[in-house]
């Protein structure tokens, strides 16, 4: 395979694997809450949820690949404390079962009678067995789901150009529509998965490049990657702002898991309906195969488990994720909200911290939990 399309496999897997369920629901929520003022929240979007992520795919690239070696910058206890804490929130305890509820709301319409407990029960089996072997995940998500995805949104966004509420309401004033993108970009947790993901692919690619290949080389494939999955989520990111904010009075009162899918069905008809919502449905299923196995393969490798083992930590990965998503939507947003208003200050400052230096290690560790107990503190007394 040519550089250039391993560059870009690789690139679509990233983005792939980085769009799910926050993705397909935050943007729209953006430009709802902003209204005429779309543009600045997709510009605090844009720093929270396209220039961090990439920060966060650069960071672990320059350390070969190896997170670990990133937390230890914050001390030991963050190299056991953070990869636990964030991989639980991105695995059974987050972005997973949040992506069962996205992938849920993109079949309701059409199956209306269908339970979001059974629905949740299938999928998690299914996501299961593929986890158990998910080595062509990468090449099948960079080749064919990636692709779809992104043409059926680019009609998507073209249709709610030209249609929709030409007068957009005012939601919210400058100041407070550039806020809402920066806070609400934190849900969509991307930066806590760009470390996990960036890992993942930087492995891949190795594994595929020829024995003797430099690491110059290595990384200039694994960081063009990157920017091309970060460019593709900022034109989608932007357009699905922009239709929220075109759409805010048709979504006012609709569940944020089927605002995607209400929209299409506004703009495409009920035939298109049908393909978004099982293109949503896959789109959030490859995040759940990515995230559960990232998750599993990281408790099964903290706990020294026996490789025939994983299948059993798996199944309770799986299980977990099972559980949580019967919160549903809703309240899964709520539980995960003040978490990750509370851990993404000091992440950020950890991860421009170690960009410019290795080494400075006792810098990191009071900037991380200086940072940190300062938003706990404030979170708590305001």
């Amino acid at each position: 395979m040519s550089e250039y399309k391993l560059i870009f496999m690789y690139g679509f897997a990233l983005f792939g694997m980085f769009f799910g369920a926050g993705n397909l629901v935050f943007p729209i929520k953006i430009g709802q809450i902003t209204g005429e003022h779309w543009m600045l929240g997709s510009l605090g979007l844009t720093i929270t949820g396209i220039i961090l992520p990439f920060l966060g795919l650069f960071v672990v690239k320059l350390h070969r690949g190896d997170y670990m070696r990133f937390f230890g910058g914050a001390g030991s206890l963050a190299k056991l404390l953070l990869p636990l804490f964030m991989l639980s929130l991105l695995g059974s305890f987050g972005a997973v079962p949040r992506c069962i509820t996205v992938a849920y709301g993109g079949i309701s319409q059409l199956m209306p009678g269908f339970s979001l407990g059974i629905f949740s029960g299938i999928f998690c089996g299914i996501a299961y067995f593929v986890s158990l072997k998910d080595q062509r995940i990468i090449s099948i998500v960079g080749k064919w789901m990636t692709p779809i995805l992104l043409l059926l949104l680019a009609i998507l966004f073209i249709l709610g150009a030209t249609t929709g509420n030409p007068q957009l309401a005012m939601n919210a004033a400058l100041a407070q529509s550039f806020c809402d993108g920066i806070t609400t970009g934190y849900q969509t947790m991307d930066l806590l998965a760009a470390f996990f993901f960036s890992a993942l692919v930087f492995a891949q690619i190795q594994k595929t490049l020829p024995e003797g290949t430099s690491d110059k080389d290595l990384m200039g494939i694994s960081i063009k990657s990157g920017i091309i999955a970060v460019i593709l989520l900022a034109i989608v990111y932007i357009g699905m702002v922009f239709l929220g904010s075109n759409f805010s009075s048709l979504i006012a009162n609709i569940d944020p898991a089927l605002m995607l899918t209400t929209i299409a069905s506004h703009t495409m008809g009920s035939h298109a309906t049908l393909f978004m919502g099982i293109t949503i449905m896959f789109a959030c299923f490859t995040t759940v195969v990515a995230l559960n196995g990232i998750y599993a393969r990281y408790l099964h490798s903290l706990f020294g488990l026996k490789s025939d083992k994983f299948r059993f930590i798996l199944f309770l990965t799986t299980a977990t994720s099972f559980a949580v998503s019967l919160f549903d939507f809703n309240g899964i947003a709520r539980f995960l909200a003040p978490i990750l208003e509370a851990l993404y200050p000091s992440t950020i400052v950890l991860t421009v911290i170690s960009i410019f230096s290795k080494k400075h290690h006792t810098i990191k560790i009071i900037s991380f939990y200086g940072i940190l107990a300062a938003v706990i503190l404030y979170k708590f007394f305001t």
